[in-house]
């Protein structure tokens, strides 16, 4: 019984990560310009105050969806680097394991 790895597949599997990572980040981006640039559509009335304020109004729903999509992001950058760590890793232990066998 062997182990077997293939630090290749981990590195592209690390560049795709890190896709889906930019990928998040220019959504982020995109919906940020978009919403600055439209303004306030509600008014500074009663009902624009029930609309963007309290635990269950806009800003704070805007506010959790940018940041849980950004700690998304954090996390595929996370999980990319490590990828690509962990292929460095197995690159080096391979080549150490194969120098104990040269003359």
């Amino acid at each position: 019984m062997g182990v077997e790895n293939y630090p290749p597949l981990l590195d592209k599997a690390a560049q795709k990560t890190g896709e889906v990572r930019d990928r998040i980040n220019a959504v982020l981006t995109t919906l940020s310009a978009s919403l600055a640039g439209r303004g306030a559509p509600w008014g500074n009335d009663k009902i624009g105050d029930q609309f963007t304020q309290g635990e269950n109004g806009y800003f704070v729903s805007r506010e959790n969806l940018t940041t849980s999509a950004a700690n998304m992001a954090t996390t595929f950058d996370n999980f990319s680097t490590s990828q690509t760590d962990a292929a460095f890793h197995l690159r080096t232990m391979d080549l150490g394991n194969g120098d104990q066998y040269r003359t």
